[in-house]
C-alpha cells in the first residue's frame, strides 16, 4: 500500500511562506518563531505531511515534525473500539470497516458473512505503529 497525499496549493501555502519569511526578515537575534506560525505550519503537516510542508515553508523537519507528533489532531478521529456480533444470524448482511490512520492512510474492509473473526488481526497489522 502507498501513502498518496494530495498536494499543497500555492493559496494554501503563500500566505504562511510569506509570514513566516516576514518575521525572519523583522526578528532580532534567535528569538524562536512565534507559536501562531508553527500552530499554521502543525495544521498544513496534518494535512499534506511533514516532510512536504518542511520543504515548501521553508522549517525545520524535525522541529515540525515533534510539534506535529504532539498537536491534537484535527478532524480526526482516533481508532475506537469496535465489537462485531461473536453469534450471527441465520443470514447477517456483509460487513464494512472503514480505517483512517492518523498518517492520513486509509483502508476499507469488507467482510463476509461469518469473516468477523478475521478484522481484528487485518486492522492490527494495518494500524502497525500508526496509532
Amino acid at each position: 500500500m502507498t501513502k498518496s497525499r494530495q498536494e499543497p496549493s500555492p493559496e494554501q501555502l503563500d500566505p504562511l511562506r510569506r509570514q513566516i519569511r516576514e518575521w525572519r526578515q523583522a526578528r532580532r537575534g534567535g528569538d524562536p518563531m512565534p507559536a501562531e506560525l508553527w500552530s499554521a505550519a502543525v495544521v498544513l503537516a496534518q494535512k499534506f505531511g511533514v516532510c512536504r510542508i518542511a520543504r515548501a515553508l521553508p522549517l525545520d523537519y524535525t522541529s515540525l515534525r515533534k510539534r506535529t507528533e504532539k498537536a491534537p489532531e484535527s478532524g480526526l478521529v482516533k481508532p475506537t473500539f469496535v465489537q462485531l456480533p461473536a453469534t450471527l444470524a441465520p443470514a447477517p448482511p456483509p460487513t464494512t470497516i472503514e480505517i483512517s490512520a492518523r498518517d492520513g492512510l486509509r483502508m476499507v474492509i469488507h467482510l463476509e458473512a461469518g469473516r468477523s473473526m478475521e478484522a481484528a488481526g487485518i486492522v492490527a497489522a494495518f494500524l502497525g505503529g500508526r496509532g
